[in-house]
């Protein structure tokens, strides 16, 4: 069921394998067919699927990083590793910047983009540890990379018209090992980082929901001189 403007139309959830849809093959679906975890979660957007996509691309996600490591200090039993990340959230600077352009900077791919409806990143590591150091691939390295003992993820953002004036923008995570260990350290390391991974993510989406809100208000005021 979708939820009022800005809310969140689905629950970020957890599932182990990917499930994927019957004969509905999605863009992701061609990166990464198969996984061992999906994180999906996703807001309503109160703009055109053209201007959403325009404010994804201009969204700072450091914005949102020193909330998320605020709360996840607040939180007790913390694992260490996971302390470690919300630590070096907190200690973002204000000034920081982190676009999606941004990410392909520091090692992600940008493996499909469309204006009119998706972008699809790409990222391979050892994920599981605290410090990730991402491998320097490209599309088509990315594709056909099978080497053990690392995780391939997939980050999509895909939206959607919704009615008048409206927009799904629905984001969805992909993460699967190339060899049994490699899924043992992952498999034992997301249960416990799913959750934050999700309240970020649900964090960046309902802030850009807000932008969008507060872009349609001040184009419905009238002038100054006019009121």
């Amino acid at each position: 069921m979708v939820e009022k403007r800005g809310g969140p139309i689905a629950r970020a959830r957890r599932t182990l394998p990917s499930a994927r849809r019957k004969g509905r093959m999605t863009v992701l679906d061609f990166y990464l067919p198969h996984s061992d975890a999906v994180l999906r979660t996703g807001v309503v957007i109160s703009a055109r699927p053209d201007d959403t996509y325009l404010w994804l691309k201009q969204f700072d996600f450091a914005q949102i990083c020193e909330s998320v490591g605020r709360a996840i200090e607040d939180m007790r039993a913390v694992p260490r590793s996971i302390a470690q990340v919300a630590q070096r959230a907190r200690r973002v600077p204000p000034s920081a910047r982190f676009l999606l352009e941004d990410a392909v900077r520091r090692g992600f791919v940008l493996l499909s983009e469309d204006p009119r409806g998706h972008i699809v990143l790409g990222a391979v590591g050892k994920l599981w540890r605290p410090r990730i150091e991402l491998l320097p691939l490209d599309r088509e390295e990315f594709l056909s990379f099978h080497e053990a003992k690392y995780v391939k993820a997939v980050f999509g953002f895909v939206l959607k018209h919704y009615g008048r004036d409206r927009t799904t923008l629905k984001h969805e995570s992909r993460f699967l090992a190339t060899d049994d260990s490699a899924r043992a350290h992952f498999r034992r390391f997301w249960p416990v980082a799913e959750p934050f991974a999700a309240f970020f993510m649900q964090r960046a989406l309902r802030s850009l929901a807000r932008t969008a809100d507060e872009q349609r208000e001040a184009a419905a005021m009238p002038p100054l001189w006019r009121r």
